[in-house]
């Protein structure tokens, strides 16, 4: 494909030589010659210009769709004449942008997905934002759903609410909102979701094969499975500095890999398969609502009840919540209304194992914003130090992963416990965490329970 325009002939491609051109405007200039402001405005820039360009491959993707270009190239599939177009495209990307293009404009649910439709096009949501919204709103309306069953009004102020919060989160947390949102309001998500997990488990394979000397692996694992392997690579693949205090070589590709090798030596010599983390064992860590879980363990409905989430954010049906919880460990921690634990005041300085796994539950990480860090990878620091009074409770907690835990004290950044989630001070060093507390999914979810309740008795 041409990196320009053939001739600006028309409005269209006039506008596009003008992208192209302002685009190598910037690639002229020197990198080194950029203030370190500009950097940062520059990024964010270029992030709105990147959401606005897939924004508009949407919109005239479908209209080639809907003129029956395809067809007219030979073409059974709007993502097959995307790839003749551009070769370079990758068959997953192709097939992305085709699907979300006929969403959001020219299927039967487009008129529903307006709101989606316009906040994709003024840059207000990324493509994988929409995709979500859109995903949920799909989720709750004909054919998914029976005509009826989940109230117009309720779809149409979900779809809002959840446009609202992608100002906020990134799409994984979104999805998360999004999940909620659902099994809110349909009452038969759970079931649903539990003839998903029967499907999958019907799909589930791994193969592998010898290819050039090495072993070629591939397969589909459910759910449950993909968490356990996730769990135990976790727990050996963290990255390991030289003696020398340079940093692991290793990609993360290649300590997987060198994870998945321990995990299997570790399985054929010893019947110790894992070792520990803060004198804790790993675990596969299922987040239960406290309503879902007695309501599963004693057969009542679950019908409007948040689901059971893996580590991942993945929602598992009631069923496969009772299959799980017949063979496995159920660790209690008792929690304030906010979702803290309980603490253990100020009679030791080190955090129980058990402490520990509830951080693990609550924080679900390196809560430094953007780290990620696995919680398999991180340290329990005290918001307010041990040595200043602060007591060694959850209250008081964080997990925070080597180096960002190192910045923390050596910056003396402050942090602060808000609805059961941790915000961090991210300006200059000594400067106090003020102003209103940042957007979490927590203070969403509650936000989104409290309009569901209103939903229902409109």
């Amino acid at each position: 494909m041409s990196t320009t325009p053939a001739s600006p002939t028309s409005e269209a491609s006039a506008a596009l030589t003008q992208v192209l051109s302002g685009l190598a405007r910037l690639t002229a200039v020197a990198s080194w010659q950029v203030s370190d402001d500009d950097l940062a405005d520059s990024v964010a820039v270029l992030d709105q210009v990147s959401r606005l360009a897939l924004a508009q491959s949407s919109r005239l993707l479908a209209e080639a769709g809907s003129r029956g270009l395809p067809g007219q190239g030979g073409h059974g599939r709007l993502e097959h004449w995307l790839r003749a177009k551009v070769p370079t495209s990758s068959p997953r990307t192709a097939a992305a942008l085709a699907r979300r293009s006929e969403r959001l404009f020219t299927s039967a649910l487009a008129a529903e997905l307006q709101p989606t439709r316009e906040a994709l096009l003024s840059g207000a949501v990324s493509a994988e934002q929409a995709d979500v919204v859109a995903g949920a709103v799909e989720a709750l309306l004909p054919p998914t759903v029976p005509a009826g069953v989940v109230p117009d009004d309720a779809v149409v102020q979900g779809q809002t609410f959840l446009l609202e919060q992608a100002a906020h989160f990134d799409p994984v947390q979104l999805r998360r909102l999004a999940t909620h949102l659902q099994h809110r309001l349909d009452p038969e998500a759970d079931a649903r979701l539990a003839r998903d997990e029967d499907a999958q488990t019907r799909a589930r394979a791994l193969t592998l094969a010898t290819t050039g000397g090495m072993v070629h692996v591939d397969g589909l694992l459910t759910q449950q499975c993909g968490a356990a392997l996730r769990t135990a690579l976790d727990a050996l693949t963290a990255p390991q500095p030289a003696t020398d205090g340079t940093p692991d070589p290793r990609s993360a590709a290649q300590r997987r890999h060198d994870g998945l090798q321990k995990l299997a030596e570790q399985a054929v010599t010893s019947p110790d398969l894992l070792p520990t983390t803060h004198g804790s064992p790993y675990r596969i860590v299922v987040t239960v609502p406290h309503e879902t879980l007695a309501a599963t363990l004693d057969g009542s409905a679950v019908a409007g009840l948040p689901p059971a989430i893996l580590p991942d954010g993945t929602p598992v049906s009631s069923t496969t919540l009772a299959t799980v919880g017949c063979t496995a460990d159920l660790l209690p921690v008792v929690l304030d209304g906010a979702g803290n634990p309980l603490d253990v005041g100020r009679t030791q300085r080190s955090f129980t194992a058990k402490q520990r796994h509830a951080l693990a539950v609550r924080d679900r990480g390196c809560t430094w914003p953007g780290c990620g860090a696995p919680p398999e990878w991180t340290d329990a620091h005290h918001l307010v130090p041990w040595s200043e009074g602060g007591p060694t409770d959850l209250q008081n907690a964080a997990l925070l992963c080597g180096r960002h835990h190192r910045y923390v004290h050596g910056t003396s950044q402050t942090g602060r416990l808000v609805d059961g989630e941790v915000t961090w001070d991210t300006g200059p060093p000594d400067t106090p965490p003020g102003g209103p507390p940042r957007p979490t999914v927590t203070r969403a979810t509650r936000l989104l329970d409290a309009l569901t309740r209103r939903w229902r008795l409109s």
